[in-house]
């Protein structure tokens, strides 16, 4: 009884801020002045998310609520996607090829975690603007790959792998290539779906380097859209609550991959 008391305490916590976002996105511009954030629905959600879907703003008109979605998706699913990748390709290396200097490599990329992107955005966006990534999709998405941290969480699993497996494979002649897509790829698809899923939420709620970057009006993602439009307004929240969807969305579809990949031991 004490254990299901806690879990719904739990529950109710994560979920209260999304909820008052919700009831807060069914008021209107004036009350949410007024009163602050609201607890109970009202009668303005159609008027907020109209509002929201034929926003059309900026000196070009270029800020749009699906203009907005299709940067944040672009950001986001890059992010992941060479994250994902990277990770995967480094820590196979790491374990697999044998490399000299294998554990030097290997602290110099956790090294990365103790200097976050905000503590070195001024030589970051040198580069960008040295390499021409201003005010370009891959100027937001390369800074913010999070290598380090995939890189580790595959390093572990393939130390966790049986050797039976590595000398099967070589009993039967597999090379390197082969063994790393018929047999390391099929144990990790898990984990790489959950390092995609962190990487894509990492990617998706970034807010100061696409800020930073970026000033070109059509490269605007949904979290920037959300301090354009206003925390304090009906179409605002509504806009919020359109930005919370698609990563809560992701989660919910492949919660059974997720939770196989961070409480497995093989």
């Amino acid at each position: 009884m004490v254990n299901h008391l806690i879990l719904l305490c739990g529950i109710v916590f994560l979920f209260a801020p999304i909820w008052m976002v919700f009831c807060s996105s069914t008021h209107t511009t004036a009350t949410l002045q007024k009163e602050g954030l609201q607890w109970w629905p009202s009668t303005s959600l159609l008027n907020n998310y109209r509002s929201v879907f034929s926003l059309e703003a900026g000196a070009s008109n270029a800020i749009t609520a699906i203009a907005m979605l299709k940067n944040s998706l672009i950001v986001s699913v890059g992010a992941a996607l060479l994250t994902t990748v990277f990770s995967w390709l480094f820590a196979y290396a790491l374990v697999f090829c044998r490399l000299r200097y294998a554990g030097v490599l290997f602290s110099i990329t956790m090294a990365t975690l103790l200097f976050p992107l905000e503590a070195r955005f001024i030589n970051t966006y040198e580069v960008a603007t040295s390499l021409g990534l201003v005010n370009t999709h891959l100027g937001i998405i390369l800074p913010v790959l999070s290598t380090a941290l995939g890189t580790l969480f595959f390093r572990q699993h393939f130390l966790s792998l049986p050797k039976h497996l590595i000398e099967a494979a070589m009993l039967d002649g597999a090379g390197p290539t082969k063994f790393m897509i018929d047999i390391v790829l099929p144990l990790s698809l898990p984990r790489l779906i959950a390092i995609f899923i962190v990487s894509f939420i990492i990617g998706w709620n970034q807010y100061l380097w696409p800020l930073m970057v970026t000033s070109d009006e059509s490269l605007f993602t949904l979290v920037r859209g959300v301090r354009f439009m206003g925390q304090e307004s009906g179409p605002g929240m509504a806009l919020l609550m359109v930005t919370i969807i698609p990563p809560m969305l992701l989660l919910l579809i492949f919660k059974r991959w997720i939770l196989e990949a961070f409480s497995s031991t093989q």
